[in-house]
């Protein structure tokens, strides 16, 4: 593997005269310099990640929304209730609201890792060390914030009955043109209908966080839909042209999120989209970004081939939060810690959703 793996090519865009749309005369290759021209570029990813999510189908429905029952937790309330996602699926979530809350609050939707216990694990109830350290929907209500949880598909109380956890195959016989990342992306817009619909939460102030899956959909989803404006990802993507296997965005078997990226692996192709420029598309929207330089296959033996590529894709975002002026709204985050999600990463992960939330 090329020890020097680089991004900036997020910053270039193709350019021309009256005739460069027809092909009718030269093009040329050109740095993004304006806010503007990053909005031509920005259509065109949008489009390319769409295309690779595969085709959704018509499944628009009224979220139907009913409170189950709501239990008094001391410092929060935890509300239990029902929605639905498709006009067949109904699913369950907490809100968690803090205690006295009497204004309009921000809420963070908690998006859970790739656990079998689903959302079970981020509001507390996995007693493991590590499930505590991925309880992020307790810790952040504890801070003050309205925060939701739900299943992943194929998670806690949407494992299809008989199979494992993130077993996705029945979800191809029933949606076989579209992809597991789509319909991800889909439950979390659904999950952010739900928090506008809710009385106590600001709209305005709605934010996602995940470890894992739960940070790699926080990602996506951020990318596609402006509502959400800061998150936070721990160890939730790794830049495909620094993976040692980018067959685990495109599986064959247990958990198949993106078949559409599959004929590229085969090929030896890069993917037409990759980590930082979904990281660019959440601009001007703030994220951080925390990642393991020991995480993904690699070792700490290999930590300046990882350090290195992580700071030209940061220093590549940096450049295009700058030239839109959102400067302050990214910040990435490099650790020695493992795929893991520890107390140093949470506070830094807490503070930043503070200050662009509360600040």
């Amino acid at each position: 593997m090329n020890n020097k793996i680089e991004f900036n090519d997020l910053l270039t865009i193709r350019a021309g005269d009256d005739g460069l749309t027809l092909g009718s005369s030269p093009s040329y290759i050109k740095r993004v310099e304006t806010f503007e021209e990053w909005a031509v570029k920005a259509k065109a990813l949008r489009e390319i990640f769409l295309q690779t999510l595969g085709e959704i189908p018509e499944i628009s429905c009224p979220l139907s929304l009913q409170v189950v029952d709501e239990i008094d937790c001391k410092d929060y309330i935890k509300r239990r209730i029902e929605y639905y996602t498709e006009p067949d699926e109904k699913i369950s979530a907490y809100i968690l609201i803090p205690k006295g809350v009497s204004i309009k609050t921000p809420a963070i939707i908690c998006v859970h890792p790739t656990t079998p216990l689903g959302k079970e694990q981020v509001i507390g109830n996995d007693p493991t060390e590590k499930g505590q350290d991925r309880a992020y929907a307790l810790h952040l209500v504890k801070r003050g914030y309205i925060t939701f949880a739900y299943d992943l598909l194929s998670a806690g109380e949407r494992c299809y009955k008989g199979l494992n956890a993130f077993d996705t195959a029945p979800f191809y016989d029933k949606h076989p043109k579209w992809s597991v990342r789509g319909k991800d992306l889909w439950d979390i817009s659904r999950a952010v209908d739900v928090l506008e619909s809710t009385n106590e939460v600001d709209a305005t102030k709605i934010g996602s966080i995940g470890h894992s899956q739960g940070g790699g959909i926080t990602i996506h989803a951020m990318a596609l839909d402006n509502r959400i404006k800061v998150g936070v990802s721990s160890c939730g993507m790794w830049p495909a042209r620094l993976s040692k296997n980018p067959f685990n965005n495109a599986r064959t078997g247990w958990w198949v999120g993106r078949p559409r990226l599959r004929p590229y692996c085969y090929a030896g192709k890069d993917f037409p989209i990759d980590m930082h420029e979904y990281l660019a598309l959440i601009a001007p929207n703030a994220i951080m970004n925390i990642s393991a330089v020991n995480d993904c296959m690699y070792t700490l033996e290999e930590a300046e081939i990882v350090e290195s590529a992580f700071s030209n894709l940061g220093n590549r975002v940096r450049e295009l939060y700058k030239i839109i002026g959102a400067e302050k709204n990214f910040k990435n985050i490099l650790h020695r810690n493992g795929h893991s999600f520890l107390q140093e990463e949470r506070m830094a992960a807490y503070d930043f959703i503070d200050e662009k939330l509360k600040g």
